[in-house]
């Protein structure tokens, strides 16, 4: 009988053990549980700009006279110039001296040829040193691609025959001020301390999303967005939610993107 007691009391004892074990198991964050996540993504517009491209298509000598001149915007620094045309045959002076710009002058002869009246100005503008823009010359055609995204002031062919194209308008980067809510944007759950989501959603008309049925446990949320001024690049915006207490919901707020 006194044996019996004993593995009696030790059955007991491992039944408390397997009850008090099992009640501290650690509750892992993932599905199957009966709680939520919810929040909001909202959203600022961002538009990026473009660098300006304008293409000079020069004309040969015979088509020039002395003292003829073109307008270039923003050459150095914020300085306009305008380009003038010096013929040595001429005695009289060349230069048209227009105000509010700075002159640069071109000796010329009749019977240069288009690709050398070309070549000559680009050597003229490359001798100022630091430009807004680079420059690439193919034949008779001088290609300016400005090194900031602006809106630059058209050239103009003033009293020469040369044709100026836009061939790319610049613009500023565009960032809005304006927050609207991120409909159909989509949302990713982490559980625990996983890099790679295990879970997603897609907001509804306002912006609103909810990740249900989870367990105890801490959870990673983000949306992924525009990387201003880089259109190219993204922004991963995130947000840390725990949960503690089963059948709660846990609201982790907004979640601004660039879009």
């Amino acid at each position: 009988m006194k044996n019996f007691l004993s593995f009696k009391n030790i059955g007991v004892q491992l039944l408390v053990l397997v009850i008090l074990s099992t009640a501290c198991i650690k509750k892992y964050p993932g599905p199957g549980g009966t709680s939520a996540i919810r929040g909001k993504v909202t959203g600022k517009e961002f538009k990026p700009g473009e660098l300006e491209i304008q293409q000079i298509t020069f004309t040969h000598g015979a088509q020039l006279e002395h003292g003829d001149y073109f307008l270039l915007n923003k050459v150095t620094g914020n300085n306009n110039y305008y380009i003038y045309f010096t013929n040595p045959n001429w005695v009289s002076v060349a230069d048209p001296n227009l105000q509010g710009r700075i002159g640069l002058e071109v000796v010329f002869n009749y019977s240069d040829s288009n690709t050398e009246i070309a070549q000559a100005v680009k050597d003229k503008i490359a001798a100022l040193g630091v430009l807004q823009f680079t420059m690439a010359l193919n034949q008779d055609i001088l290609t300016l691609t400005y090194k900031s995204k602006e809106n630059i002031p058209d050239p103009d062919n003033g009293t020469t025959n040369f044709a100026m194209d836009i061939v790319n308008q610049g613009s500023a980067d565009y960032l809005g001020t304006t927050v609207v809510n991120m409909s159909e944007q989509r949302v990713y759950l982490c559980y625990g301390d996983d890099q790679l989501p295990s879970d997603e959603v897609r907001t509804n008309s306002d912006g609103d999303f909810e990740f249900k049925d989870l367990q105890i446990g801490t959870y990673k949320v983000y949306v992924v967005g525009q990387l201003p001024p880089n259109a190219d690049q993204h922004q991963e915006v995130s947000a840390v939610a725990t949960i503690s207490v089963k059948k709660t919901i846990t609201d982790i707020g907004n979640l601004q993107i660039w879009y």
